[in-house]
């Protein structure tokens, strides 16, 4: 159960706030391998954290504590993306989880075992271990044009920071890349959203589909625009692919909301789905010859693709898409649904994650075509469904595809 900690030489924890109930019950396996040190205030807990060696911070969050203690956490991840972060929802406001889950890699509620927080802690290891393998390391850094995190989408996670930003700010913030901003009207009024009403502004767009929704398909342009389809890559349609991640991101969201999970799942599986794909452009633009190559071989044995990646690059493209996601410290929960969206089982968690539905919709939707006859898209793993008791529920997911499928490659998305 804690393989991943157990690979630690020592495990420093950080523990702001009050304590679980039977945290001194740590697990006797890991007596000896975890150190606990307790912090008061955020104060006390940033002077620890910049004199000491910690790997893990946990942060119990109530609605009393809630502000300072959510801004303190934006600190650490900019100064501290390494260290793992676990929340403890100790009866937040459905606002404040979402906010604060983008931060953390795991979010437990205040009930929990310590148990379960270390499982948890274990599964964060394995991500960040698996996303930052220095093969990885060294293919990215090779890109000679790898993209920087846009000062529009920096300037959108400010205001939702704030809880005093309304959606003519947001508007305001978006409209300073007019390009980009006519993009998401076009996304807004696209069939993807079905909407009953065109949208004509930024405003509007906002109150309808939320912030997160706006600055992650702002996000989502962006990257989609910096690696265009150069006339080397004829595998596949670059443009096809964008409108194919659009539909699995509605079906991901679909998917959350009638296994009514929380909001904030919904909105990162989204995201998710948004930018499963994106290792595959990167690898496309950079030697588009030799990927090509592995489409057929994986289409000749009938062999998933990100293994057949993996033989001949070094990498596949799920852990390429994750290491750029990493180094803008996106939301863990969405670097994991991209880094593993294939293969679920490469986890042990058996909760239903922003992974889970990103799976699920990718699995069950048509594949994105291309011209070798290569299957792009993910495998439905029965023995993942079964880990999380989902088995039953295939066909009714299914039967709710069909509505999302009709969207694809009929026009309804003009990519870039």
């Amino acid at each position: 159960m804690f393989e991943y900690i157990l690979k630690e030489d020592q495990v420093a924890v950080l523990w702001l706030g009050k304590p679980l109930v039977d945290l001194n019950a740590i697990p006797a396996t890991l007596e000896g391998k975890v150190t606990i040190d307790l912090a008061q205030q955020p104060e006390q807990a940033e002077q620890m954290l910049d004199s000491g060696d910690y790997r893990v911070i946990v942060v119990q969050l109530s609605v009393e504590n809630f502000d300072f203690r959510y801004h303190w956490l934006r600190k650490v991840v900019e100064h501290h993306p390494g260290v793992v972060r676990v929340m403890l929802n100790d009866g937040l406001h459905p606002p404040q989880v979402a906010k604060a889950s983008e931060l953390c890699h795991r979010s437990l509620l205040f009930t929990s075992a310590v148990g379960e927080l270390f499982k948890e802690v274990g599964e964060s290891f394995h991500l960040l271990q698996a996303s930052k393998k220095p093969a990885i390391r060294e293919y990215v850094g090779a890109i000679e044009r790898l993209p920087s995190l846009p000062g529009v989408y920096i300037a959108l996670n400010d205001a939702l920071a704030s809880d005093v930003t309304r959606a003519e700010d947001i508007a305001a913030i978006i409209e300073r890349d007019p390009a980009m901003c006519a993009k998401i009207l076009q996304l807004v009024n696209s069939a993807f959203f079905a909407l009953s009403n065109k949208v004509f502004k930024i405003k509007d767009a906002v109150v309808i589909l939320g912030v997160r929704q706006v600055r992650d398909l702002f996000l989502v342009s962006r990257l989609f625009e910096h690696f265009p389809q150069s006339k080397s890559w004829s595998g596949f349609s670059f443009e096809n692919l964008f409108d194919r991640s659009m539909v699995v991101g509605r079906f991901a969201q679909a998917i959350c909301r009638e296994q009514r999970v929380s909001p904030d799942i919904a909105d990162k599986a989204f995201l998710g789905a948004l930018l499963q794909d994106i290792g595959m452009l990167v690898i496309a633009t950079r030697e588009a010859e030799h990927y090509s190559a592995v489409l057929q071989e994986a289409a000749a044995l009938n062999q998933p693709l990100y293994a057949i990646e993996k033989l001949r690059l070094g990498v596949n493209h799920m852990e390429v898409g994750a290491y750029m996601l990493g180094l803008w410290n996106l939301s863990p929960e969405v670097v994991e649904a991209v880094l593993y969206h294939s293969n679920p089982n490469a986890t042990t968690s058996e909760k239903f994650t922003p992974l889970t539905a990103v799976h699920l919709a990718d699995s069950i939707l048509p594949d994105v075509v291309n011209i070798n006859e290569c299957r792009i898209c993910s495998r439905i793993s029965q023995k993942y469904l079964t880990r999380l008791g989902l088995q039953n529920n295939l066909s009714r997911w299914q039967q709710m595809s069909e509505e999302f499928a009709s969207q694809l490659y009929s026009g309804v998305g003009q990519g870039f």
